[in-house]
């Protein structure tokens, strides 16, 4: 089958085992594998077309576990793929070609296979049922998500981190309506406080809490709070850095942050990690029903990771 990016958010895919994107769209290509994964409940797992034609998938980590109905996305496929699609194992797959257009053998195949759907990858804006897919359980008002929409119609990338803002910071007043609508990402804005805390670094620590704005402290405290979650969540492979797969992960950590992440593995044990979670969701209360101040939070936070370091 073949159909075309505006109406994928309309398709069945449970249908369909193939998935085969094509265009010169490198965003759309990520909207859609975006839109595939998460409707499918599934984490990628990357693989080459080479590990397809010669069967040789790795054994997968002592630390994952197995999915009943595992996700592959295969990038830049040719036609060799086509020969071998019934020697797969099990699974849905997700291939992609840049080079591929619609009269070519690739397409021309997925688009007539009934378990196959064909997806072109060209230029478009944000449309309404996209916007509702990716704000999934996001309780925001109606006027609000018109002005989120308009904001971002052309800019996915930010509207998705505007999305994780607003799920830091909670329920959005229409007060605070502004600062959700210019594009910007979390993880930049924040990880000059976020790498030092990871690493214990408390004379950057100290530094960075200087520059923190008072209409900023749950937004603060939520990104600590998923960082050290996810550090938690790492903490099987503290022996073992190496065997992170990290695009699995929820939310994944990108190239960039990895090693901090690797190097804040041997400088924090589980019982730490539980500790200074505990610590932040107390402040977080603190700071929503005791009106905490922002010096005063400073040197809370500062008394939790000289605790850690002790």
């Amino acid at each position: 089958m073949k159909a075309n990016f505006s109406s994928l958010f309309k398709t069945p895919i449970e249908k369909y085992r193939y998935f085969f994107i094509y265009g010169n769209d490198l965003t759309v290509f990520d909207r859609i594998i975006l839109f595939l994964a998460r409707k499918t409940s599934s984490s990628l797992d990357i693989k080459t077309e080479k590990e397809l034609l010669t069967h040789s998938f790795s054994q997968p980590s002592l630390f994952e576990t197995p999915q009943d109905n595992p996700l592959y996305l295969v990038s830049n496929v040719t036609d060799k793929i086509l020969t071998h699609l019934d020697q797969l194992e099990e699974g849905t797959f997700i291939f992609t070609s840049e080079k591929a257009r619609a009269q070519s053998k690739l397409v021309t195949h997925f688009s007539a296979s009934p378990v196959s759907l064909a997806m072109a990858a060209y230029a478009s804006p944000l449309m309404t049922a996209e916007f509702e897919f990716l704000a999934g359980d996001l309780n925001l008002a109606i006027p609000f998500k018109g002005l989120l929409f308009k904001a971002y119609q052309n800019d996915y990338m930010g509207l998705l981190a505007a999305f994780e803002k607003i799920k830091l910071y909670g329920d959005v007043p229409e007060s605070a309506y502004a600062s959700f609508l210019e594009s910007s990402t979390p993880s930049d804005d924040l990880q000059a406080l976020i790498h030092p805390f990871l690493l214990k670094n408390l004379k950057t620590i100290s530094t960075s809490l200087a520059t923190i704005s008072a209409t900023d402290l749950i937004l603060v405290l939520r990104s600590l709070q998923r960082s050290f979650q996810t550090l938690h969540e790492l903490m099987p492979y503290k022996n073992k850095p190496d065997a992170i797969t990290w695009m699995k992960l929820t939310p994944p950590i990108f190239f960039k942050d990895q090693p901090i992440y690797q190097a804040a593995l041997s400088k924090w044990s589980i019982e730490q990690i539980k500790a200074l979670l505990e610590s932040l969701l107390q402040l977080e209360y603190k700071v929503k029903y005791e009106r905490l101040s922002l010096s005063q939070l400073s040197q809370e936070l500062m008394k939790r990771i000289m605790k850690s370091t002790a």
